[in-house]
């Protein structure tokens, strides 16, 4: 009788939000048909690959596919999803309150529910958004059917590859997935809120331009990361500079006459996943953190180039080169390169037409 009452209740959550986006107003606040940089290789399937796989920049998870326990992380990602509440008993009720919903727990190990606000509401929100003004943009037919099934998918595809192996209770999904993911997209459903995301702080996304490297059947360079640029008072030109994803950079941005934009950014990175508790058999997972800067250049709030340096084992130094600063021809590509651990090199060219690149690796 739950499972019934909890599909009947998210089905009407979902229908919800195709309603209130078919009777949007169909402004564009996150997507506008830019032909250069991070906008230009936007599309809902390069995001579902950035968001699926974005915890593959963790150095305990291998890039390669093969290795990804795929079938395992989605079975047990459904046993959770499909009946939570015995789920969550396990856990512990006031365990879960404090470390996945609500801000109340404050060590870095019981601090679960921030990336739940940052990438799952705010981050994923916009991300739902921008789905749907990109089929709309497109003139697809049904676009809010679309962009829920885009959304849904991408969500899945994460929460799967993040379980990977592992078999036992999860409550990290059901409060990812059946609050924040959910949330978030109702959240900017509303115009007034995109309105405020969009104008007053800034948000974009800037997320890295996925590459496939057949030799040893890695996904490279991909990672779902944000940006907000927030206001400061009596000063028109220079903001303050934030950047997200597996990481957060704090630091300034100063607009150019041109609408270009300089940032620079300085904070802490995800350089592993460790499990810190195993009561009853429901784990929590925690992350173990370094540091990370970067410098980035935009023109209107779509990346063009940033160079990023960092203590993590697999990405030490990366620069990425969006489309629209070289040009072969009439084309111009994307590209990028990174040095890792052993002096591990690896680069890749991406086209705006295509939401996969082509990469190379000089070792697995």
């Amino acid at each position: 009788m739950f499972r019934l009452t909890c599909f009947c209740a998210i089905s009407h959550v979902c229908l919800s939000i195709l309603f209130s986006q078919e009777n949007a107003s169909h402004k564009n606040y996150f997507y506008n048909g830019k032909d250069f940089g991070s906008e230009a290789m936007f599309n809902p399937l390069s995001s579902i690959i950035n968001s699926g796989f974005d915890i593959l920049q963790s150095a305990t998870h291998s890039r390669n596919l093969s290795t990804i326990k795929f079938g395992t992380g989605a079975k047990n990602l459904w046993e959770n999803l499909k009946d939570p509440i015995p789920q969550i008993n396990k856990f512990g009720w006031e365990r879960f309150i404090s470390q996945e919903i609500f801000p109340l727990s404050f060590t870095i190990d019981k601090a679960q529910y921030f990336p739940n606000y940052t990438l799952h509401l705010i981050g994923g929100g916009m991300e739902y958004r921008a789905m749907n003004e990109w089929y709309e943009y497109h003139h697809v037919p049904f676009a809010p059917l679309f962009t829920a099934l885009s959304f849904a998918t991408a969500h899945f595809v994460n929460e799967a590859v993040e379980n990977d192996a592992y078999v036992g209770p999860n409550v990290d999904p059901i409060a990812d997935m059946y609050v924040f993911d959910l949330g978030g997209a109702l959240l900017f459903s509303s115009d007034a809120v995109c309105e405020f995301f969009s104008k007053q702080v800034q948000l974009t996304d800037w997320s890295g331009q996925v590459s496939y490297n057949p030799r040893f059947n890695t996904i490279e360079n991909n990672g779902q990361n944000f940006v907000m640029k927030i206001p400061i008072p009596y000063l028109d030109r220079t903001k303050i500079f934030y950047y997200f994803g597996d990481s957060g950079l704090l630091g300034l941005s100063f607009l150019q006459k041109d609408n270009t934009c300089f940032s620079a950014g300085a904070g802490l990175v995800a350089k592993a996943l460790r499990e810190v508790d195993n009561r009853n058999g429901a784990r929590t997972i925690s992350l173990e953190l370094g540091w990370i800067a970067g410098l980035f250049y935009d023109k209107d709030n779509s990346l063009l180039t940033s160079l990023i340096v960092s203590d993590r084992i697999n990405e030490k130094v990366k620069l990425n080169i969006y489309p629209g600063v070289f040009h072969v021809g009439e084309i111009s590509p994307g590209m990028f390169a990174s040095i890792g651990n052993g002096n591990q090199f690896i680069a890749g060219i991406t086209v705006r037409y295509s939401p996969v690149g082509i990469a190379y690796r000089n070792s697995e």
